[in-house]
């Protein structure tokens, strides 16, 4: 479903493909991206994305 919307979040440095793979590094990157989001959420950025 395409969207207008975009969401300024740079995760090209913590996922990719190779990531995915292997068990140890996909746990590391999806801590990250959660911590990443987490602090976009607390600064109270792109709020329409964390609402329902």
């Amino acid at each position: 479903m395409a969207t207008c919307y975009t969401l300024n979040v740079d995760l090209k440095d913590v996922v990719n493909a190779d990531d995915l793979l292997a068990l140890d590094k996909k746990v590391t990157a999806e801590k990250v991206t959660k911590a990443r989001l987490e602090e976009r959420f607390k600064t109270g950025k792109n709020r329409w994305f964390f609402t329902r």
